[in-house]
């Protein structure tokens, strides 16, 4: 409960415990109360009852009481609350789209990502809208969830404080993949967000950094499914087993031959690295057949070369070269 990343998150968790605090003093007065009124006023202890006619000062203190702790826990709930909803005006905005079942972001220079990078201790504005059903935009660490809504904009505003990796994840149900519908926030030093957006830094990179574990040079691991997720391709494609999801599973790789249908004829194509990368560039040039309906989207813009080549080299010698 308590790994936060921002100030914003400390305030919401001492809201929270202060809230849980009094509840908790509530609950053991009433249970106190109540044993002491079972053990004093018994038929043993007390065999003729008698009546009260009241008392105003009594009614006023078990009112008033209660009505100021109430109100209290509404004042610091209001006062974390309109924290977020204040927009600064040095705020960096980044744009913010849910569909079934991926989330995108937008920023101010054109670039497009399924994985979201921000800068450390800068303000920042998500603009959030959806472009299909109703899901909800929710950081766990940082204690923030909005709801995205097609044709409405919602927005809330974050400062991280902590260098990391964070989960995002959609918080309403949205349909079949919804418990899939997961991606990274990379937060990151400015001075290395500034370069990834001059294009003198990749996103490995950031997220090398984010982790601790690679330095700025090093790669992704050839052994590691880890960007299989980054990326959203586990949303529709199964990792671990033969089931299929939305798309083929990346076990069905080990056929060695694929059944697809390009245009309106059906064939047979070899599964290796160039077939690969052909699904994952040009997806709908070669359908796998069973899965016509289904439409998978483009990654030429989402993906860098050294992502594709990277993926493309993980399915190969994880799945294609697996013999059943």
């Amino acid at each position: 409960m308590f790994e936060y990343a921002s100030d914003y998150a400390r305030n919401v968790d001492l809201v929270m415990l202060y809230i849980v605090g009094i509840s908790f003093i509530l609950f053991a007065g009433v249970i106190i109360a109540m044993l002491l009124f079972v053990y004093k006023y018994s038929k043993k202890r007390n065999p003729v009852a008698t009546n009260i006619h009241g008392s105003t000062a009594l009614e006023i203190l078990w009112t008033a009481i209660p009505l100021v702790l109430v109100l209290s826990m509404f004042y610091f709930s209001y006062i974390v609350y309109d924290k977020s909803r204040e927009v600064p005006k040095d705020a960096y905005e980044i744009g913010v789209e849910a569909k079934m079942w991926a989330w995108k972001f937008y920023y101010p220079d054109g670039k497009t990502t399924d994985t979201l990078f921000i800068p450390q201790n800068k303000n920042i504005k998500f603009k959030i809208k959806s472009i299909d059903v109703n899901h909800s935009f929710y950081i766990p660490a940082f204690r923030i969830k909005e709801d995205a809504v097609q044709g409405r904009e919602n927005f809330f505003v974050i400062n991280a404080d902590k260098i990391g990796s964070y989960d995002i994840a959609c918080a309403e149900y949205c349909g079949l993949n919804h418990s899939m519908m997961y991606t990274k926030l990379i937060v990151v030093p400015e001075t290395d967000f500034n370069a990834w957006m001059e294009g003198n830094k990749t996103s490995e990179e950031l997220i090398a950094i984010a982790d601790k574990k690679l330095s700025e040079k090093q790669t992704l691991s050839k052994n590691t499914t880890g960007i299989l997720y980054a990326k959203g391709c586990v949303q529709c494609h199964s990792v671990d087993n033969n089931k299929a999801v939305l798309g083929p599973a990346f076990a069905m790789l080990n056929r060695g031959i694929a059944k697809v249908k390009i245009g309106e004829q059906y064939t047979e194509v070899k599964i290796d690295k160039e077939y690969i990368k052909r699904a994952l560039v040009k997806p709908s040039q070669e359908i796998v057949v069973g899965f016509e309906k289904v439409k998978m989207p483009e990654h030429t813009n989402l993906l860098t070369d050294n992502e594709i080549e990277h993926i493309v080299n993980l399915l190969y010698e994880n799945f294609a070269s697996k013999k059943q």
